[in-house]
Order: structure tokens, then sequence, then C-alpha cells
């Protein structure tokens, strides 16, 4: 046992007693709470002695906010576990771009015993694995890779940006790195497909599954790059800049990487970008145009991609 010395216990704050005093008011020096501890020009004050001041925040509003970047960390994670599991869950829920239509899926539904056609997707195509795809991965590298990057930028951006806005970026960023996917499916079925090397890089089989957050990662990298050059900053000089070079890079030079999903992010994250940057003043317009631009980002994709998948598997 040791000898207990009261002067060294932490004092409790004047205004609640329960809880230990982490600060002192800058102005009166009694002891005060994380809670009650209040920023100004020197030190922190206590709420009676900040009143009537100039604007002051609280330390709370301080910390860092990136509540969506959480979620979709967290659902990505638990999603990756779940198809650890259940293997079938990938090649069920993947983007096979020709699934998006009903013709494509009666096509698999006579071909593959082990697909088996949801009455809807009969009815409609699958437009939804445009967005499931974006929370399934491969390995684990690949989802530690596409996180890491979601939780680095989801912290420079979202408590810029606010939730509702860096929503709208990802969901915009899921839809155009799926359109590319489509797209790059289409060339698969031209003469660019059988030019060596470029055919390779730049055209993809449509019924080969693509999975993976990383549409939506670049679409975050290229808004970014948008909100840099706001600011009168070269991005190119910058982190950001060479992350977007280096991921490019790896894109276009490592095998079995969705050039059409990362370069469709990219620009889908750059159109939205100059929306979602603005003063303050402008945020909730910005807001409302950014959910917007998300939405018709989602229906293009839908509808472009339909209609590209209909002339690739019309005779």
């Amino acid at each position: 046992m040791s000898e207990h010395d009261p002067q060294t216990e932490q004092p409790a704050c004047y205004r609640h007693p329960d809880r230990p005093a982490l600060l002192r008011c800058s102005r009166c020096e009694r002891p005060i709470c994380s809670d009650d501890a209040i920023e100004a020009p020197v030190g922190y004050q206590c709420p009676e002695c900040a009143a009537g001041g100039q604007r002051v925040r609280h330390v709370r509003e301080l910390l860092p906010d990136f509540l969506v970047t959480k979620g979709l960390v967290g659902v990505i994670a638990v999603i990756f576990v779940a198809s650890m599991a259940v293997p079938e869950l990938s090649g069920r829920f993947g983007l096979r771009p020709f699934l998006l239509v009903p013709s494509g899926v009666e096509l698999l539904d006579a071909a593959a015993p082990w697909y088996e056609a949801p009455e809807l997707a009969r009815l409609l195509g699958e437009p939804w694995l445009l967005v499931t795809s974006g929370f399934l991965h491969a390995n684990l590298m690949h989802v530690g890779f596409n996180a890491f990057l979601l939780w680095m930028l989801g912290q420079m951006l979202e408590p810029v940006l606010g939730h509702a806005r860096f929503a709208a970026l990802y969901a915009a960023g899921l839809a155009g790195g799926g359109l590319g996917v489509v797209l790059l499916s289409w060339l698969w079925t031209t003469p660019l497909a059988d030019v060596p090397v470029l055919g390779e890089v730049l055209t993809s089989n449509p019924g080969i599954p693509t999975i993976g957050a990383s549409g939506a990662v670049f679409a975050l990298m290229g808004a970014a790059v948008v909100g840099l050059r706001n600011r009168g900053i070269n991005p190119w000089r910058t982190d950001i800049g060479t992350l977007v070079l280096l991921n490019l890079a790896i894109t276009f030079f490592l095998p079995g990487i969705s050039v059409g999903g990362h370069v469709g992010g990219l620009l889908s994250g750059m159109a939205v970008g100059k929306l979602v940057f603005v003063e303050h003043e402008r945020s909730r317009r910005a807001t409302a145009l950014a959910v917007v631009a998300a939405v018709v980002m989602v229906a293009l994709a839908i509808a472009l991609s339909a209609g590209i998948v209909e002339a690739v598997l019309r005779p």
C-alpha cells in the first residue's frame, strides 16, 4: 500500500463536481472539464468568463467529425468478413456489366447452373450491382488498401464538406466508377480488344465481375485535387497529387486492376468536386447541388450502362 496524498488528486470541475478538471480557466483560474472548456484568444475559459466575449468554440467542436467515413469503412469491413465466410457473394454481387439489363440476366440464367435470377432482375436487370460491387473486395490487401485511403481522405474531406456533401461525392464516385467499367466492357467487343497490350489495358470482359471501393476512393482524390486548386494550390506539388499519380501508374501498369473503375471515379470526383468546394455562405446550396448531382450521376450511370450493354448483346 502507498500513502495517500490529497494534494496529488486531480481537482473536480467547479461546474460539474463529478467530473475531473483537465484544464483551468485562463481568466478566473477555476478548474473546468473538457465540456466546459471554451477556446479563447489565449488559452481556454469557463462559460461564465467567456460570456459576452468574441465568438468562441467548445473544445469538442474542434475535434474532426467524419461519421460518414467511419460508417463506410465499417460497412466495408463487415461485408468483407461476410464475403470471406460466403465467397459466392463476390461473384453474385460484383459488377458483371451484361447483368444490368434483362436480356443479359436471361442469358446467364440459361447458361450458368449456379445463377438463379431474381424475379425483379428478369424485369429490370440488376442495376444495383453498380453499388453493391463497390462494397466487395477480393482479399485482405485489396480491402486494406481501399479502407486506408478512404479513412485518410475521409478525415481530410468530410470535416470540410460536411456529411451530406461528402456522402454525395462518394455516391457519385461509385456511379462514375461503375460507368467506367461498363464503357470498357463495351470496348472489349470492338477491334481494340485485339490490339496487343492496349487491348488488355483499355478493355474488360463484361462477364467477369469487377469489385472494390476504388472507384469511389478515386473520386475523393479527384475532389481533393479540385479543392486544392480552388485554394490556389498546385495539387501536383502536394502529397495528394503524388497519391493520384502513383495510383494512376499502378492502375495502368499492374494487371488485374479496373482501369475503367479508377478513371471513371476520378473524373466523376473532379466534376462533383467543382460543386462541393464553396464558401461557407453557399454551403447549403452546394449541399443540395451535390445531392442532385449524385442522384443524376447514379441515374445516368444506370441508363447509359443499360444502353451500352443492350448494344453489346444485340445480335
